[in-house]
């Protein structure tokens, strides 16, 4: 925005004030505030904050020398986002700021990323307008595989929901869950308690680094993406249950298919969670699903709200999500989400939820009870036992003794795919290769997730037989499991790809 132009608009917003002041019926007593032109500057600075079009933030903000609180506060916001933690640290240590709770929550959000972020490294890729700042440099291996997803997901997410992230998309991988709230304001505790390994907050990704414990790292990146363009899209007033349900909807579609993305489907899980008092109403989740009291309620509400927004983009056909995002960004009121439905479809968030539920009611639930919420592995204690006893045997080399200790853990729980790759690795140590493959020649026959499955099925049943996409599943799981990374390859060994390699030694160079 010009300086001109944005003056103008400063003038206009003031006189629209002032009139409203003037109009008063003088017998009516009542007090109006009429903001100052520091005021409406921060405003219109906060407003395109938090659409990310921090150019314009810039614009506004820059020509100010700060010294109105108001417009530091703004100026300290703006740092936050991309990611300058010590200059809003600066600029919120004022003594003349006003200590209101958003003051405060601003400052130690600046305190916790400055201390985290001290001494990073910083990698950027200009041509596809991704930074990503890593807490351990160890990580740098990832940076092209994130840049790649991020780059799909942008475009993914412009499709869907008609929102163009800014570049760079900015993405911070932390060592741990401390520094991921540190980073973010989510309690420590309410992080655990829900195992929560991302956030989308401050118009950038933060994620906690894959290396300890695999997880679907390249999903979840897609997901968080999925919240900044949401915020940016609606200007912050999308309410939880459309947040985190078009992040579920969004985060596997910048790619295709993969096995087990939908086991179980997402309707049977809710619908079973629901029937198990474990659901909540779609519009009183709380303040975010990170925060409710276990790790079973918040899968279920991540199924309840995906479903939901699966259903109602469904139904209402074409273009359903980008007009609805588009509304909610126009809408005023308390319930911006409520009247953009109405607009959008005729009918409210009461309506369509009654709807929905007769939906669900209609879904298959005979789902196992492995797959269940909250379901516990059976005999948990003698299968770890087991599995444990047989990965030490294994580490020493005595494969056939680790083999016998580890069939009889899979015999209790045959689905599992982590005690199946532990059994297979023995077998395939033992020389018994044949037996190792039939643990993982047939994915449908395990119900879980795992990295080091999909390398062993990549060695074990190469293509045609086997999925040809099995070492890259493998990396999108777990990257920086040696194994998984290094293709089951033996060491110096290492995959021929330039990036594969890289990840492989960097998996080798810091084992776990």
């Amino acid at each position: 925005m010009k300086k001109r132009t944005f003056q103008r608009t400063l003038w206009t917003a003031a006189l629209a004030a002032g009139a409203a002041f003037f109009t008063l019926d003088s017998g009516a007593r009542a007090e109006v505030h009429v903001p100052s032109v520091a005021e409406l500057t921060a405003s219109f600075a906060r407003g395109a904050t938090l659409e990310l079009d921090l150019e314009k933030a810039h614009s506004i903000l820059d020509s100010q020398d700060g010294t109105d609180p108001t417009v530091a506060i703004e100026k300290a916001r703006l740092a936050i986002y991309e990611g300058e933690c010590d200059k809003a640290v600066e600029l919120l240590s004022r003594s003349d700021l006003a200590m209101s709770d958003e003051t405060r929550h601003l400052g130690e959000i600046a305190r916790g990323c400055a201390r985290a972020m001290a001494g990073t490294v910083l990698v950027k890729d200009d041509a596809k307008g991704v930074w990503i700042r890593l807490q351990d440099d160890e990580d740098q291996a990832l940076v092209p595989l994130l840049v790649d997803v991020a780059a799909k997901a942008r475009d993914t997410l412009a499709k869907d929901l008609g929102v163009s992230l800014p570049k760079p998309v900015r993405v911070d991988l932390v060592r741990d869950q401390f520094t991921l709230c540190a980073m973010t304001g989510l309690p420590e505790e309410a992080a655990k308690t829900t195992g929560t390994v991302a956030i989308a907050k401050w118009g950038h990704v933060t994620m906690l680094s894959p290396r300890t414990d695999g997880y679907g790292w390249m999903d979840t990146l897609a997901h968080e993406m999925s919240h900044l363009a949401l915020t940016a899209g609606t200007r912050d007033k999308a309410p939880l249950w459309l947040q985190e349900g078009i992040a579920k909807h969004e985060e596997t579609r910048w790619r295709e298919a993969w096995p087990h993305d939908d086991m179980p489907s997402t309707d049977s899980f809710a619908a079973v969670g629901m029937a198990m008092n474990l659901g909540r109403p779609l519009d009183k989740l709380g303040p975010s699903i990170a925060m409710l009291p276990s790790a079973e309620q918040a899968a279920v509400a991540y199924s309840e709200v995906s479903s939901f927004v699966t259903f109602f983009a469904k139904e209402v056909g074409d273009n359903a999500l980008p007009r609805l995002v588009e509304r909610v960004k126009a809408a005023e009121g308390d319930d911006p989400a409520n009247v953009a439905l109405k607009d959008v479809s005729g009918m409210d968030l009461a309506a369509w939820d009654a709807r929905w539920k007769q939906h669900l009611a209609t879904v298959p639930t005979d789902i196992p009870d492995e797959l269940k919420p909250g379901a516990r592995m059976p005999e948990m204690h003698k299968v770890m036992k087991l599995a444990r006893l047989g990965e030490l045997l294994h580490g020493r080399g005595h494969h056939k003794s680790a083999a016998i200790e580890q069939a009889q853990a899979q015999a209790l729980v045959p689905y599992e795919a982590t005690v199946r790759c532990y059994l297979a690795a023995s077998l395939l140590a033992d020389g018994q290769t044949e037996s190792a493959k039939a643990l993982v020649a047939k994915p449908a026959e395990v119900h879980g997730r795992s990295g080091r499955y999909w390398s062993l099925h990549g060695l074990l049943v190469p293509p045609p037989e086997g999925d040809p996409r099995a070492f890259f599943l493998g990396v999108a799981l777990d990257p920086l499991s040696a194994e998984v990374a290094c293709e089951e390859k033996a060491a110096p060994e290492t995959p021929a790809d330039p990036i594969k390699k890289a990840l492989c030694e960097a998996a080798r160079r810091v084992p776990r």
